[in-house]
């Protein structure tokens, strides 16, 4: 008979995705049915297309039925409802209002922005400020905050444009909540946060007879935390936190706990809420996953450690010697220019790619950098999987589109007329080499020499 909250810590440096795979198939015992009855929660869509190709490496080409893997961000409100009992199914399925679509949330803000004090002098810049106005809406909602509050953000002693910024987001905050009335619907994020409410609600009150896996998740929300909580507490259920520091001393811990910026805050608080410590928390099964390069986890570990206690007498620390096996591998690259930053990284991935067994990932928060690596990378045919995704008008059809606005946009002007008519898009009904070939003519003939007037 179990005793206490489920739940267990996937180790870092170990592959989280596969251990995991591995385990469930595991426990299964070959029977597809059993795994298929399983249900998987994970942080975002990404994380559940990981873990759908670490079965199938799991599985070595095996027939599989997978277990329904869930992102936490997309429960589902009519199907909270259809796996309620009859009677609970009104309460649980009716309780979430729909999101307001984003498009349509910014178009309803920029038109609120026209109409209210020093709108912007046009309709796109009004379309990109509630742009920027809806993210700062969700970042609200998600931190579970208030637009009440935002008197005490600039206090009147402070600057002029502090002010004019303040009394623009509380015209925001008694306009908005208006227009959603009359919309009937609520923001995506706080819908996201209602529909992780009611799973909780609803699994307290109706525990799954099924497996349920929560894996990956921090807590770092309070609705999650509370679903987490539910979850480590069901007759099955399980939470598989990833790279919990099982090491820390209650010194360490309590400085974590009281620091917002550290990567393992987010854990300390989840833990606190189950009333667990650290060393309480048993390692997820691994396998043939099991951690690698320790001593660099060692080395991360202390590099992290908080500022409160990083000299606390009696602490020394990686040596030397292990600092260096810890850093064994590791390279520094100083490059003059971004382009050549970009083409080296570029280098050494395609180099990965070309050894048996042997993976690459370039992670950065330069949008920038990714962008020029993969195009590096094309130059010999490799297209990259950017987990960031590819903005519209960076695909060919945004960029076609885009060029056709700009050309219109200045009356078929020369320079951008040739840019859209070179566009692999731009055929004009003929064969593309044709195209192209009249392009060519036309801008010999007629687009050279001194630019002639617009629509000339």
């Amino acid at each position: 008979m179990r005793h206490g909250p489920s739940v267990f810590n996937l180790p870092a440096g170990a592959s989280f995705v596969d251990a995991l795979a591995e385990r469930l198939i595991e426990e299964s015992g070959g029977d597809s049915m059993a795994l298929a009855r399983m249900q998987v929660l994970l942080p975002t869509r990404r994380a559940a297309r990981s873990l759908t190709e670490a079965f199938l490496r799991a599985a070595e080409g095996r027939p599989l039925l997978l277990p329904r893997l869930r992102p936490l961000g997309d429960l589902d409100a009519e199907e909270l409802a259809m796996s309620a009992p009859e009677e609970a199914a009104e309460a649980f399925g009716g309780a979430v209002p729909p999101a307001i679509p984003a498009l349509r949330r910014q178009a309803l803000l920029a038109r609120a922005l026209m109409k209210g004090p020093n709108p912007p002098p046009r309709f796109d810049q009004a379309l990109a400020l509630a742009r920027e106005l809806g993210r700062f809406l969700d970042q609200v909602q998600t931190d579970g905050l208030s637009l009440d509050a935002l008197d005490a953000l600039a206090p009147e002693d402070y600057a002029a444009h502090w002010q004019e910024t303040l009394r623009f987001l509380k015209v925001l905050g008694e306009v908005w909540p208006q227009i959603r009335a009359i919309e009937g619907g609520i923001d995506p994020a706080e819908r996201r946060l209602k529909l992780i409410e009611a799973q909780a609600a609803f699994w307290r009150a109706h525990p799954p007879a099924d497996p349920v896996i929560a894996a990956g998740s921090t807590g770092s929300l309070k609705p999650v935390a509370d679903l987490l909580t539910v979850i480590a507490g069901l007759p099955q259920g399980r939470v598989v936190l990833p790279g919990l520091d099982r090491s820390a001393d209650p010194g360490v811990w309590a400085a974590i706990e009281e620091d917002p910026g550290h990567p393992q805050h987010g854990l300390a608080r989840l833990l606190k809420r189950l009333e667990l410590k650290p060393a309480e928390v048993p390692d997820w099964p691994c396998g043939r996953q099991g951690p690698t390069a320790p001593q660099r986890h060692a080395l991360m570990l202390a590099a992290l450690r908080p500022a409160p206690v990083a000299d606390l007498a009696g602490y020394k620390g990686p040596t030397p010697l292990e600092r260096a096996i810890a850093l064994s591998g590791a390279r520094r690259i100083d490059c003059e220019t971004p382009e050549l930053e970009a083409r080296a990284i570029a280098l050494l991935m395609r180099e990965a790619l070309e050894t048996p067994g042997k993976t690459a990932a370039l992670i950065t928060p330069d949008r920038g950098l990714a962008r020029r690596v993969a195009s590096e990378l094309k130059r010999w045919d490799i297209e990259i999987d950017d987990s960031a995704g590819v903005p519209l008008l960076q695909t060919p059809p945004g960029l076609f589109f885009r060029l056709l606005a700009e050309a219109v946009a200045e009356g078929l002007a020369p320079v951008p007329l040739l840019a859209l008519l070179k566009h692999p898009f731009a055929a004009l009904g003929f064969q593309p080499a044709r195209c192209r070939r009249l392009v060519r003519a036309l801008e010999y003939r007629l687009l050279r020499g001194p630019r002639p007037g617009a629509q000339a």
